[in-house]
C-alpha cells in the first residue's frame, strides 16, 4: 500500500531553476521554502504535514560550504517518515546555467561551472537509482515558455496550476552569446 504522504524531492544543478520550482509547488499549497534556508533543512521529517516540497541545488550549501548532499540517504530519511517521494529533476541551457552560476558567483570561471553541471546531473541519477527511482525531468525552457507545458507537468502531479509569474531568466545571457 502507498504512504499517503507526498514529498517532492526538487533537484537540479545551481542556478538551474530549483528554487523557482520549489516556489511553484509551495504555491500550489505544498509545505516547503524556495529559499536558500528551508524549515526541512535538518532533514527531520517525521512531524510535517502530508504533502511536502524540499530543494537541494546540487552541489549545495552556497559559495562558502558547497558539498554534494547524499540525496539517497534524504530520500530513505523522507521514506522513513511515510513519504512516497517523487523526485523532480530540473535542467536549463547548459551556456545559460554556466554563465548564471559565474555571475551569482557560485564558482570562479566556466570551467568549473561546467563540470559541475555535468556532475550534478550524475550525481542525482545515480544517487535516486541506488533508491529505485526516476525523476520527473523537467526542461526549463519550455517550462517557463509555454503555459501548456506546465499545465502538464502540474496534471501530471494531481495538483493545481499556481498563480504565479514565469519568466525567462536565459534572455539576460542571449545578448553575451
Amino acid at each position: 500500500m502507498k504512504p499517503a504522504k507526498t514529498a517532492y524531492f526538487v533537484l537540479g544543478p545551481e542556478s538551474s531553476g530549483t528554487r523557482m520550482l520549489t516556489e511553484a509547488l509551495c504555491r500550489c499549497g505544498i509545505y516547503g521554502d524556495a529559499g536558500h534556508v528551508q524549515r526541512m533543512d535538518d532533514l527531520d521529517f517525521a512531524k510535517t504535514p502530508e504533502r511536502i516540497v524540499f530543494r537541494r541545488s546540487l552541489p549545495h550549501g552556497g559559495a562558502t560550504a558547497r558539498h554534494w548532499p547524499a540525496i539517497a540517504g534524504i530520500v530513505l530519511r523522507m521514506r522513513e517518515a511515510g513519504y512516497r517521494v517523487v523526485p523532480i529533476l530540473i535542467l536549463r541551457d547548459l551556456d545559460a546555467t554556466v554563465k548564471s552560476q559565474v555571475a551569482f558567483p557560485h564558482v570562479p570561471n566556466e570551467a568549473e561551472a561546467r563540470y559541475n553541471v555535468q556532475y550534478a546531473v550524475q550525481h542525482a541519477l545515480s544517487q535516486l537509482a541506488q533508491v529505485g527511482l526516476w525523476p520527473v525531468v523537467v526542461p526549463y525552457e519550455p517550462f517557463v515558455r509555454d503555459a501548456r507545458v506546465r499545465e502538464q507537468f502540474f496534471h501530471h502531479l494531481e495538483l493545481p496550476v499556481p498563480d504565479m509569474s514565469f519568466f525567462d531568466a536565459n534572455e539576460k545571457y542571449r545578448s553575451s552569446r
